[in-house]
């Protein structure tokens, strides 16, 4: 009796083993995960002889009396500026002047602007926009002895101007990004350009001009305000800002007293490590020249 309960119960271990390991495999292969079909080569074809490629002229040095190419959508061409060094005559003026307003006619075609309604075209309503930051320019200097100054420079552009305002210079500023280089060189020496008459009634005084430049280079509201801007656009405001003080020491009109000196170094250094500029070796040598200006006078 005994060893036929033992037989039976090998019996039964072993039909149990045999059911475990056919439940496991079948398991293991639902779950394993599918090998990708291997993809299967097609037949070699024939080569072709390629056919002789057009003649391909190679990159043209960048030049600062010229253009870059317009975008497809752009329906407007503005003239081609003249150099980096301000010009005088009859026909310089209104060269600037037909450089400025053809970009507002230019901005009135654009869909971004459009899209916001303005309900005028833009040269007026940035004439609205430079009257409201001409009445109450901000303080470029003084931080450190009243810190009220600090808070009202840190809120100054959202309390100088509206919502509508803002959002029109962040969209210019983020769709012709492509163009800002040409776009702020024309500007600025359209803005320094005092001999010229303002027959668009939109030239800030050099006053207010000096302000901002002192405010967004040597304020710590007006440099945080050119931190949260791309690098490339911190770089240019930075740079024309420089210029536009030292223009007013060689004027005369640095009532604050700021030095540009201590900015020169650092903005020559980033500016020379960034290639992509169109104007770089510009930049720098005209910072080269403002520099033996002050060290000349120390």
């Amino acid at each position: 009796m005994t060893k036929k309960r033992k037989s039976k119960a090998w019996i039964w271990v072993l039909v149990l083993v045999v059911l475990a390991a056919l439940i496991g495999g079948y398991l293991y292969y639902q779950k394993r995960p599918v090998p990708w079909p291997t993809p299967q080569k097609e037949p070699p074809k024939e080569a072709k002889s390629p056919s002789p490629a057009p003649p391909q002229q190679g990159p043209e040095a960048p030049s600062i009396g010229k253009t870059p190419p317009a975008r497809p959508d752009a329906q407007l061409t503005r003239p081609e500026p003249k150099g980096l060094v301000p010009e005088t005559g009859l026909d310089y003026c209104q060269q600037l002047e037909a450089d400025v307003a053809e970009f507002f006619k230019y901005l009135d075609t654009r869909d971004y602007v459009r899209h916001l309604e303005l309900g005028t075209p833009t040269l007026n309503h940035f004439k609205k926009l430079l009257a409201k930051l001409s009445t109450h320019p901000p303080v470029p200097a003084g931080e450190g002895i009243d810190p009220r100054l600090l808070t009202k420079n840190i809120y100054h552009f959202y309390r100088a101007l509206g919502r509508k305002d803002l959002r029109l210079i962040r969209e210019i500023l983020k769709n012709e990004s492509d163009t800002m280089e040409i776009n702020l060189e024309i500007f600025f020496r359209w803005a320094m350009a005092t001999q010229c008459p303002d027959n668009l009634g939109l030239r800030p005084s050099f006053d207010v001009l000096y302000k901002y430049a002192g405010f967004l280079l040597n304020t710590i509201g007006g440099r945080a305000y050119l931190a949260r801007r791309a690098p490339t656009l911190r770089l240019l405001l930075s740079y024309y800002c420089l210029l536009i003080i030292h223009e007013a020491d060689k004027r005369g009109k640095n009532s604050y007293g700021i030095d540009p000196y201590p900015f020169l170094d650092p903005l020559r250094e980033e500016i020379s490590h960034y290639p992509d500029l169109e104007f770089q070796a510009d930049y720098l040598k005209s910072l080269e020249k403002v520099e033996a200006y002050y060290l000349q006078k120390r």
